[in-house]
């Protein structure tokens, strides 16, 4: 039976991991354990799966897209099942470009963290229940991850004109920290964490005077809303 995660603008369900958007099933891209060896805290060699899903372009305005991502509910040697991990490049005015994700259904933890100039990172960790907006703030890498029993489904709102990277996340083995099947976080060894913070939604997102309920509905009612995640620069404006 299909879960309906929206009804307007256009239709959105969730059949196990099928997206159907207005009754057509929408294209998928599923990142294997195997591809994902060099990021994770323990990879088991013995076994392969899909880690999780991106459904990209579900809706878009201009040159803004709405995502969904689906993260299945498991653990590899405890690690729980998380996204690759990726920084945004900078964009024209300077600033690296943002991203906006709210969890739709399921238990999230988002491992933010920043790069100093002395290689140093400074990390915000992030817990979000369902209904949770969270601006990823310009200059911050970002890993999802599921830490409930159940399949955790993100969406989220970006600028469509850039590719991410993630050679840093590869390099150093995944994010800064490393998040458990038990509720622990471990620190990657292969980061200096210079300053570590835990932080609601609701306050990440008043520190950049950021406010939203519903990233679809308000995305497309006022999409100008969101031009900021086209020009970086314009959030901090009076």
């Amino acid at each position: 039976m299909a879960t309906v995660l929206y009804e307007k603008p256009i239709r959105i369900e969730l059949a196990g991991y099928n997206l159907l958007v207005n009754g057509d099933s929408h294209p998928k891209t599923a990142r294997t354990l195997s591809q994902m060896k060099k990021v994770m805290m323990s990879p088991a060699e013995d076994i392969d799966l899909d880690m999780y899903y991106m459904y990209r372009n579900v809706y878009r305005s201009s040159d803004i897209r709405f995502d969904i991502t689906v993260i299945p509910p498991f653990a590899i040697r405890k690690e729980c099942a998380k996204t690759f991990g990726h920084y945004h490049p900078g964009s024209e005015d300077g600033l690296a470009y943002p991203e906006v994700y709210q969890v739709l259904r399921g238990s999230a933890v988002f491992i933010l963290q920043k790069k100093n100039r002395n290689g140093s990172v400074d990390a915000s960790v992030v817990y979000a229940d369902e209904g949770d907006v969270i601006l990823l703030p310009p200059g911050y890498g970002h890993v999802s991850i599921n830490r409930g029993e159940n399949p955790l489904v993100l969406s989220n709102l970006v600028y469509d004109r850039f590719e991410s990277l993630y050679a840093d996340y590869e390099e150093s083995q995944g994010g800064a920290y490393y998040y458990l099947k038990d509720g622990e976080l471990v620190q990657n060894t292969n980061y200096i964490v210079q300053k570590s913070e835990q932080i609601t939604p609701k306050t990440l997102d008043e520190r950049y005077g950021f406010k939203c309920k519903d990233l679809l509905s308000e995305f497309a009612e006022h999409p100008k809303k969101f031009e900021f995640l086209k020009k970086p620069k314009t959030m901090f404006r009076a």
